[in-house]
């Protein structure tokens, strides 16, 4: 199947990016490099629970080094950033995808109530909260929302460069010279030969009456296959 335009389009851009990155830097010149950080191995077994946490500004970094360290698993999906101007890097960090937001899973978020004691930067803290960085964790009416498997998946899948499968478009159930018989309206019973199909609800026809052919367009529904 021919690339669509778009996709040539994005394909001349990745290209002559690629051949400007690979010229040396004219003097003062800014030059931005992205590329996201593959996702680590998670544990997505139906018993193990994921939350969304929510950082301070900038914090995704530093609420990730406590959680961790208070034996969380952390899931920051993010990118490596670097800015250089002429020979001199500016910027070279990892910044979030989406900023703000990153997922865990642990004994600290095992329960709300009566949350364990843990330590971090060598003081025990109570709750989750007490960890520089965290600022919420994303609840509904009934407490903290449980983030879904598929979900983690897709996202770590966007990371690690994998593309999700296009969903195969449905058919139409005839094609254009099908013969078919009408089963239901005024025109029940008679033969009809495909025109052609209107999306995936209605056809044009040409239906067999009288002695000759009349064209119509009837419902899908209307019509099975002779």
């Amino acid at each position: 199947m021919a690339k669509s335009n778009s996709n040539r389009r994005q394909d001349r851009w990745a290209k002559a990016a690629a051949k400007a990155a690979a010229q040396p830097p004219e003097p003062g010149e800014r030059r931005e490099i992205r590329k996201l950080n593959p996702a680590p191995e998670l544990d997505l077994r139906p018993k193990t629970k994921w939350f969304l946490i929510f950082t301070s500004p900038r914090g995704e970094a530093r609420a990730q080094a406590g959680l961790e360290e208070a034996g969380c698993s952390v899931f920051w999906p993010s990118e490596h950033k670097t800015v250089t101007v002429g020979k001199r890097t500016t910027f070279d960090a990892d910044i979030a995808t989406f900023p703000r937001y990153l997922f865990a899973t642990g004994p600290l978020l095992a329960g709300e109530a009566e949350p364990q004691r843990f330590i971090v930067k060598g003081k025990p803290i109570g709750s989750v909260f007490d960890i520089d960085g965290v600022q919420a964790i994303v609840s509904d009416s009934n407490g903290w929302v449980r983030v879904p498997a598929a979900a983690l998946r897709a996202i770590a899948d966007y990371q690690n460069g994998i593309k999700a499968p296009k969903p195969e478009q449905p058919k139409a159930p005839f094609s254009r010279g099908d013969a078919a018989t009408i089963i239901e309206g005024p025109f029940m019973r008679l033969q009809a030969t495909i025109v052609d199909c209107i999306g995936l609800d209605e056809a044009k026809v040409l239906i067999e009456a009288f002695g000759r052919k009349v064209q119509a367009t009837l419902t899908l529904a209307s019509l099975r296959a002779a």
